[in-house]
């Protein structure tokens, strides 16, 4: 993995996690990247453990393993959903991301942007312009990730506007596609 591979998966997840998750990540895996023909390249974590086995397979044609946390797309981190989630399951919190309403929920996982109709909370630290993860109420599970398009003042006068059909959220990614898109994982 190459140093700014590395300080773009850093600098988000010393934002957007616990400092702990960032130091058990680095004292646990090995951050894996592939690279895309298109460009992106696609950061896991792989167990150590598991390290060894993955470059004695690099010779064949892997083209991804571990635990998805998210991929480098002209310069910027994206963080995915199972990042987030990994980091909850160890008992670690996350910030960077908007608790939705049920109806957004269901919305955001059939593509769509989050409206300010379906906003609920944030948690934070969040900044407009950067990559959020978008929470489910129900579990408190990330859902998908988007990009946030208002922050606490632009939610305040869109409300006092009546703008409730305001996207607040662009939808970047969202576990929906795993159902919507079955010839994505087939090829």
């Amino acid at each position: 993995m190459k140093n700014y591979e590395l300080n773009l998966l850093y600098e988000y997840t010393s934002r957007c996690m616990e400092p702990e998750f960032t130091n058990f990540v680095l004292d646990n895996f090995v951050i894996k990247s592939f690279y895309s023909k298109k460009g992106r390249i696609t950061l896991a974590l792989v167990p150590k453990g598991l390290a060894d086995l993955l470059q004695n397979l690099l010779n064949t044609k892997v083209i991804g393993s571990g635990l998805l946390c998210g991929w480098i797309d002209e310069g910027k981190f994206i963080p995915a959903p199972h990042l987030f989630n990994f980091s909850r399951r160890c008992g670690f919190r996350y910030g960077c991301g908007v608790v939705v309403k049920p109806q957004g929920v269901k919305a955001f996982l059939y593509g769509n942007d989050v409206l300010l109709a379906s906003f609920d909370r944030f948690v934070y630290p969040v900044r407009k312009g950067d990559y959020i993860a978008v929470v489910d109420p129900g579990d408190m599970h990330v859902i998908g990730i988007g990009m946030l398009l208002a922050d606490e003042h632009d939610i305040e006068r869109l409300a006092k506007e009546g703008r409730v059909l305001a996207v607040i959220v662009k939808n970047i990614f969202d576990l929906g596609i795993h159902i919507r898109n079955e010839e994505l994982f087939l090829h």
